[in-house]
């Protein structure tokens, strides 16, 4: 656990070789570009590492298990999380469909991102969960009366017409296919939660805005509407009412991902304020020189190193363990809010510009707390096991 492999060490040179020098210069502008840009550039350079494939089970071509998809997250997010959090949220559709065991789909779908990625053509998907009323109490497991949600899959036939609106899909605008979560249910109840895959060159799919966000903003976040689509029955993903389950499984990899991203923005933040208290003279010296700043950076850097161990811990559970990877989440993006919030504070009045860079990973890092569930809801997923051993949870 402590020791990379040889493999996993040529991995993160390579991944840091590109992001150093691809990701690095491409991050501002992506920072300030209009909601919903994207650097289709960086995803076709990304293609040449199989970024856009990797997560594919490695039955069906896929390159990257967690710990390596963890390795890759960091290396990137350390100079754009945005960037980062795109890939992982493609990865994460994949992960979608693999789980439902749908061979005549992963055969389709699968061969075709691995072949469009030789081609520097990338295939993405997305998932597509959160709704503006509807989010965590769709896998928090102690709400007892959830909010009701909009979108609703109605059976005719072999058939499944879908309408209703999505809010907060990581990469939707983009997206040549979308995990769907809707509910069968006729009173809207989450209990009636299923998942479909969706393309979405489909008739009836329409993306109705792009959200400004105050960070990660090289992942852009759509809202999109679904009006009367139709699927046939043989692009659901799981069981009608079966999609809590499915979003269980996939919230533990989710938050794992989650929080290697965390380490990466921690790890720009740290490494920027440690250059500029070099830089900074102040009596005669750099102010690394004086010990308050000594005690900064060494808290920092201490929890950086422990939140990038309890990631690769929980990356490296077999299973993927809902409690760990949310235990790694919380203390991931809680080390990198401090961090960020530390490295401003090094470089006093000039972290607050833009100019300095460390307000970008100031906002990146308050994103991680909300992403992938906020930390309030990981923090009862924590709970959750403990609850059950003592009798306190149905």
């Amino acid at each position: 656990m402590f020791e990379l492999t040889e493999e996993q060490q040529d991995l993160q040179l390579s991944m840091r070789r590109f992001s150093r020098r691809e990701v690095r210069w491409k991050a501002r502008k992506l920072d300030s570009a209009p909601p919903g840009t994207v650097d289709w550039e960086l995803l076709r350079q990304s293609c040449d590492f199989g970024l856009i494939s990797g997560q594919i089970p490695l039955g069906h071509g896929g390159t990257m298990d967690p710990m390596s998809t963890a390795i890759a997250l960091e290396e990137i997010a350390h100079w754009d999380g945005g960037f980062a959090t795109l890939l992982s949220s493609n990865g994460l559709a994949q992960q979608a469909l693999a789980q439902s065991g749908r061979q005549d789909l992963m055969a389709q779908i699968f061969d075709a991102v691995i072949q469009c990625e030789a081609q520097r053509e990338p295939v993405l998907g997305a998932l597509a969960v959160t709704e503006r009323h509807v989010g965590s109490d769709l896998i928090n497991p102690s709400v007892s009366d959830p909010a009701r949600m909009m979108v609703m899959a109605k059976r005719r036939g072999d058939t499944y017409v879908l309408s209703g609106r999505k809010a907060y899909c990581a990469g939707g605008n983009i997206a040549n296919w979308l995990c769907v979560f809707a509910t069968v249910d006729d009173n809207r109840h989450p209990d009636g939660l299923t998942g479909f895959w969706v393309p979405t060159d489909v008739k009836g799919f329409h993306v109705s805005a792009m959200l400004p966000t105050m960070g990660l903003r090289g992942c852009p976040l759509a809202e999109f509407y679904l009006e009367g689509v139709e699927v046939p029955k043989s692009y659901r993903l799981t069981d009608e009412g079966a999609g809590r389950q499915l979003l269980a499984t996939l919230s533990a990899s989710g938050r794992c991902q989650a929080a290697a991203i965390a380490v990466g923005i921690a790890r720009g933040a740290f490494e920027l304020g440690r250059q500029h208290t070099l830089n900074r003279v102040q009596g005669g010296g750099p102010i690394m020189q004086h010990q308050m700043v000594q005690h900064m950076l060494a808290d920092m850097a201490t929890q950086i190193e422990a939140a990038r161990l309890l990631t690769h811990k929980a990356a490296t559970a077999s299973p993927l363990n809902a409690s760990l990877s949310s235990m790694a989440k919380v203390f991931a993006s809680d080390t990198a809010v401090k961090v960020a919030t530390d490295a401003v504070q090094l470089m006093g009045a000039f972290g607050t510009t833009l100019k300095s860079g460390a307000e970008k990973y100031f906002r990146d890092a308050k994103m991680t707390q909300i992403f992938q569930g906020t930390n309030e809801l990981c923090r009862l997923a924590i709970m959750h096991p403990t609850l059950q051993e003592a009798g306190l949870t149905p």
